[in-house]
């Protein structure tokens, strides 16, 4: 048995099934332009820490997109479950019959780093589980050395799932460990949160999420009514 693995949990960047909170301000296609820049930057920021990496992918969109995003030796696996924590357990049980560890990462976090990745193994080294929050109440990583379903078995997309989902944890008798929080990106206002942090840090390695969020907010910029960028809409 290996000793650890990744779990890359995304959807396939699909027109008008991609970051649909954002096709208000984005557009469909710059959401699906958005969500493919996010996907390169963290793969591009994990892919050499020389750890296996799963690509668990939703079952709608067309796989061949991944193809040119992902390099040969990625293992793609089809999300399956009812609901999101159906599939994501699934995803983590899946890894765990050849892994002593995974850890299980969302796709809307370009800010993510390999620091978070290694401090997530590090937790799994003494503790049970290890658990990322994000600043809207969800967590965007969680590792596991054991599936435990009754974990994953809630209501999502609430700005409790953090604190419900630690409640679980505790019930079950079960260690854990808790890393930094991040910013995840699911609106416009955590959209233009992402744009004000790479605008005041240059070294955030991140070039195609940098690069596209560059483009929309000068198109923002472009209209004297919007000085502060609220009414683009793609």
């Amino acid at each position: 048995m290996k000793d650890k693995v990744i779990v890359f949990f995304t959807r396939i960047p699909t027109l008008g099934k991609t970051k649909t909170r954002l096709e208000p301000f984005l557009g469909q296609r710059s959401c699906v332009e958005l969500q493919t820049a996010f996907i390169k930057d963290i793969y591009e920021n994990i892919k050499n820490m020389g750890i296996d990496i799963i690509v668990n992918y939703s079952d709608h969109g067309d796989l061949e997109i991944f193809y040119d995003i992902f390099d040969e030796d990625v293992y793609f696996l089809k999300q399956e479950g009812k609901d999101l924590g159906e599939k994501m357990y699934n995803g983590i049980s899946y890894s765990l019959k050849d892994y002593k560890k995974s850890v299980l990462i969302g796709s809307d976090l370009p800010l993510l780093g390999k620091e978070d990745i290694e401090m997530a193994f590090n937790i799994l080294e003494d503790k049970d589980i290890a658990i990322f929050p994000t600043y809207d109440g969800g967590y965007y990583l969680i590792g596991m050395k054991e599936a435990c379903k009754d974990i994953f078995n809630m209501k999502y997309s609430t700005s409790s799932v953090f604190q419900e989902t630690i409640g679980r944890i505790q019930a079950m008798g079960k260690s854990y460990g808790v890393g930094n929080i991040q910013l995840d990106i699911d609106d416009k206002n955590d959209f233009l949160k992402l744009y004000e942090i790479l605008k005041g840090d240059k070294d955030i390695p991140c070039h195609n999420t940098r690069k596209f969020v560059y483009k929309i907010m000068e198109k923002c910029d472009e209209n004297e009514q919007n000085p502060y960028r609220q009414y683009y809409t793609g």
